[in-house]
């Protein structure tokens, strides 16, 4: 008998999707900061700030698929103040 096998993408993303509705639809703010806090990781590690073993592992997912899928804004971020244009961003890669 074999197990089914589901990729990362199929089991984390939803997760992922459903929280940057909520912020960008302000429903639940509750999870912004998390989010925040992954994208200034994948940033820092873009930037090579940071190395990539360094990251907090509930953001594991979130912080490589910014790397590999965004890596070009994320070096363009100057701060870590976040607009609604790159949550929806993010969302699209998500999906």
């Amino acid at each position: 008998m074999y197990l089914a096998q589901t990729s990362t993408l199929q089991t984390q993303a939803p997760f992922y999707v459903n929280i940057l509705q909520d912020i960008i639809s302000s429903k639940n703010l509750q999870n912004k900061a998390d989010i925040d806090t992954a994208i200034t990781e994948a940033r820092e590690i873009a930037k090579g700030e940071k190395n990539i073993f360094a990251i907090d592992n509930n953001h594991y997912f979130l912080v490589t698929t910014l790397i590999s899928k965004y890596k070009e804004k994320l070096l363009a971020f100057q701060d870590n103040s976040f607009e609604n244009d790159t949550y929806n961003e993010i969302l699209e890669l998500l999906k």
